[in-house]
């Protein structure tokens, strides 16, 4: 190479260099960044999304505006993220309903969980609970197994809707303990955990963020817990695994994520961003509150693994229970 050829082609990399930087975010952000919330304001997700933000606004010296878009269960605000542009100024602060469990529910589902979006990591995790009315005959898996097998009788259970993660968590659970369960839809939790009191009911399948003052009063039992691990807030709460049952674990989370095409150098820095938050105290105990666990331990890549794995665990517990819902 000649020193001309040598000379032009260190100009063109270093022409070159500030464009690759820019690609992976190394200006980012210079410009208000949102964060799409698919709820109303007010709710759990609000609270958290609103909390994260002012954190980044702090850490990024721009502001993180949280754009409420409710509708669909969901699915109207992550359908907006889906056709947004990959340049890391549209974020979703989405959940297993949308990410996890719609895709194997929906056939005309508008976004695509894995193509159309960058994941950038897992924010909480709430495990699901199998609840039972006071005055039930059993007070953990076992007793319910010999009470459903020696009546001939399918165990109903409640949740907040078909489709919903209480749902199929409780068709697992049903096909897991090898006894039938009866769905009953409610809509929401709040009717359920009425007639779980009062009789009415037999079971509820669900986390514990609205359930969690009727089971420290007395009012639900709590059969067991669907995590690795008791719960800190409910320490008298077993776990499937304990109770002979290791493969039944059911989250609900939720998780940070935003339009296909975000640079690697971003995605980065919102992870170690969305990590930095979930270690402050206001953090902790905005999700201990809710009966969530703060998580913040995986990686982009990681969190993508997991959210794959998790569209098709929920989808093939669909197809088996023949579980579709029309939007």
């Amino acid at each position: 190479m000649t020193l001309l050829t040598r000379r032009a082609a260190l100009a063109a990399s270093a022409l070159a260099l500030p464009s690759a930087a820019r690609a992976q975010g190394g200006n980012w952000p210079n410009r208000p960044v949102r964060i799409v919330i698919a709820f109303a304001a007010g709710g759990s997700m609000d609270a958290i999304g609103r909390s994260m933000a002012r954190h980044m606004e702090r850490e990024f010296g721009q502001p993180f505006v949280v754009d409420n878009r409710s509708g669909a269960g969901g699915r109207i605000g992550t359908t907006s993220v889906a056709r947004s542009p990959g340049d890391g100024y549209t974020l979703l602060l989405t959940s297993s309903a949308a990410h996890g469990v719609a895709p194997g529910l929906y056939s005309d589902l508008q976004y695509h969980p894995m193509n159309d979006f960058t994941h950038i990591g897992l924010v909480c995790t709430g495990p699901m609970f199998l609840l039972a009315n006071v005055d039930a005959p059993y007070r953990d898996l076992a007793g319910l197994v010999a009470t459903v097998k020696a009546r001939g009788t399918p165990a109903n259970f409640g949740s907040g809707g078909i489709g919903s993660l209480g749902h199929l968590s409780g068709e697992m659970a049903g096909r897991i303990l090898g006894i039938p369960m009866q769905h009953i839809s409610y809509r929401g939790s709040a009717p359920a955990q009425t007639d779980l009191i009062a009789g009415q009911l037999e079971l509820i399948s669900d986390n514990m963020s609205s359930h969690g003052a009727q089971v420290n009063s007395g009012r639900m039992r709590a059969l067991a817990v669907a995590s690795r691990a008791r719960m800190p807030e409910f320490p008298g709460v077993p776990t499937w695994a304990e109770q002979g049952y290791p493969q039944m674990v059911a989250n609900a989370w939720y998780a940070l994520t935003g339009s296909a095409g975000i640079p690697a150098g971003i995605a980065a820095k919102l992870n170690a961003s969305l990590a930095g938050w979930l270690a402050t105290t206001e953090a902790k105990d905005l999700l201990r509150g809710m009966a969530m666990n703060p998580e913040g331990r995986m990686s982009p890549a990681e969190f993508t693994a997991f959210v794959d794995s998790e569209v098709k665990r929920w989808a093939e517990v669909a197809r088996s229970a023949n579980i579709r819902v029309e939007s």
